[in-house]
């Protein structure tokens, strides 16, 4: 077993596929010890009872808390409409009292240095918890980020969703890893990964059904596996190349831009070998059971 990482996942589940697929990754894992979920943007309480279900399939009991609902930004929350349809009695799964961004900072303050939190959503948590506690950004261990797009040719997602609370986090001193958006396109699930999936560990059959859900609409007969690329250049670095030292300045419109920078925060990280960390996190997947 490896190195054990204490981490806290912050998501927006119940959108694209992708972090239902980052959480069960990290449920596979032998290496990580998950302190917390915490769900960000929009309907933070549906979300927050899919991570749940999730857990529960997998007869894992990890704390769940709802997070910011509207980003600091104002911006409209786009959602799909059919977040949670294929999931009965939702409503049975009783969520924390505590908000997520208390939790984020009681939990990162009370243990300095040693959680590190993976955010795979848009950063309204974590930045609501920077501008309430200044102490948990010098806390917290560290940051992996899956969001921006480096080409300056496209507003990512994450980053569009809430470009406020993006600025905060990379003008934070928190020490950060992030996957920009091409860097993530470079892996793919196709026929025969979802297939795979489907027959991996107790998650696999839900993992199948919301991936359909989310491919079909769209014309697709394939997905990219975003977030839990990010999960897993945290788990399996030799699958990845990381770079030097950098900042990460994002516009009004949220187009981002990494540049080296001694003195920064910012570290990009790539797949370097796309295929293994697919098959890598499906291996991790089929470990539910």
């Amino acid at each position: 077993m490896g190195l054990t990482h204490t981490i806290i996942l912050d998501t927006d589940i119940g959108s694209d596929v992708d972090d239902a697929l980052a959480l069960a990754t990290l449920l596979g894992s032998k290496s990580v010890n998950v302190q917390g979920i915490t769900t960000v943007y929009g309907d933070t309480k549906l979300r927050a009872r899919i991570a749940h279900h999730l857990c529960h399939t997998a007869n894992r009991s990890i704390p769940v808390f709802a997070g910011v609902e509207t980003p600091l930004s104002g911006r409209q929350v786009w959602s799909t409409g059919s977040e949670g349809n294929s999931f009965s009695n939702l409503n049975q799964y009783q969520l924390e009292d505590k908000a997520a961004v208390d939790f984020l900072i009681e939990t990162v303050n009370q243990n300095p240095g040693e959680i590190e939190v993976i955010a795979i959503g848009p950063l309204s948590n974590i930045a609501s918890a920077i501008v309430k506690a200044p102490n948990f950004a010098e806390n917290i261990k560290h940051l992996w980020v899956m969001g921006g797009d480096f080409t300056k040719e496209k507003i990512e997602h994450n980053f569009q969703c809430d470009v406020d609370a993006a600025k905060i986090v990379f003008e934070s001193n928190i020490p950060i890893t992030i996957l920009d958006l091409p860097s993530s396109q470079k892996t793919i699930i196709k026929n025969d990964e979802i297939e795979k999936i489907k027959r991996s560990g107790k998650l696999g059959p839900i993992l199948h059904i919301e991936i359909l859900n989310w491919i079909q609409p769209r014309g697709q007969d394939w997905t990219t596996p975003h977030d839990p690329i990010v999960v897993l250049a945290m788990l399996e670095p030799e699958f990845f190349d990381f770079s030097e030292t950098g900042s990460v300045q994002i516009g009004e419109d949220g187009k981002s831009d990494w540049r080296i920078n001694e003195g920064g925060n910012v570290k990009r990280v790539s797949p370097s070998k796309p295929l293994e960390a697919v098959s890598a996190m499906i291996s991790l997947i089929a470990k539910v059971v």
